[in-house]
């Protein structure tokens, strides 16, 4: 049995821009902490049900790239701390996380002087909850100290929700992981303060079959910001605690990124 396919293709350039704000440190200001969020989505495409052809991306990512910059703004708050922050806006993660690997290949700070990188993306505005997640790979010393900073505000860790998706390797901090840099991709917990487990994860999951990734993915006034302003300051405590001290968190044994780190540990000596 044989099988002939002809097609054609089309290619062309286009720039586009990953956008960096700073913190400066204080003591150590060629070391930092990173927080990161994609800001582009798919654009346009042909209209759905009630006519909509534009991709609006809230959650997907508006979400992130608000508490981002809500972190940063709390953060500037703050006293100075020893380590510098940075805050990126990524470019072209809907097409490849082109944007986040450029940034890797091209950093701001050396990745070997780069303590952590912490990602948001999707952020699901669904209310308070008693737990949280970390959909990055979790053995690192620094998921144990997001686990830590979680539970001095009440909260509990639980693990990835949906691994079928394989959100561990195809978000921004990827290319920083596989570079050796400790990530977090917070997730909010599920187990909601109004509502419990069987609620926020029905509302998730409806939202990742129905709107990810299509037109419904809009803002709505009835959106519940509460907790993602409970994980905005919790992931302000992890970074600002990490950046005024004199930790660097290291993979656990049997990562297969670990020796990429220590090689960096080492060259930072």
């Amino acid at each position: 049995m044989t099988l002939a396919v002809r097609f054609e293709t089309a290619h062309s350039q286009s720039q586009s821009n990953n956008v960096v704000g700073l913190l400066p440190g204080r003591k150590h200001a060629d070391e930092a902490i990173v927080y990161g969020a994609h800001w582009d989505h798919i654009g346009t495409g042909a209209p759905d049900a009630s006519g909509d052809r534009i991709y609006h991306g809230a959650i997907d990512n508006a979400s992130g790239v608000a508490m981002v910059l809500e972190i940063a703004r709390n953060l500037a708050s703050r006293p100075r701390a020893d380590r510098s922050f940075e805050f990126v806006a990524f470019t072209l993660e809907e097409v490849g996380i082109l944007g986040s690997e450029y940034h890797a290949v091209n950093p701001v700070f050396p990745l070997a002087k780069t303590a952590a990188v912490i990602v948001l993306d999707g952020t699901f505005p669904i209310g308070q909850a008693h737990d949280f997640s970390n959909w990055a790979q979790t053995d690192t010393t620094l998921n144990d100290m997001l686990v830590a900073a979680g539970a001095r505000r009440g909260r509990h860790f639980t693990p990835d929700a949906h691994p079928e998706q394989a959100f561990a390797f195809r978000t921004d901090h990827s290319p920083f992981a596989k570079r050796g840099v400790p990530p977090i991709f917070f997730q909010p917990g599920q187990d909601l303060v109004d509502g419990g487990l069987a609620k926020g994860s029905a509302l998730v999951s409806t939202w990742l079959t129905q709107c990810y990734r299509r037109q419904c993915d809009r803002y709505s006034p009835d959106w519940n910001l509460s907790g993602n302003a409970d994980d905005a300051l919790l992931l302000a405590d992890v970074g600002y605690a990490l950046a005024a001290s004199r930790l660097w968190p290291v993979w656990k044994p049997g990562n297969e990124f670990g020796i990429i780190r220590a090689n960096s540990d080492a060259a930072r000596q």
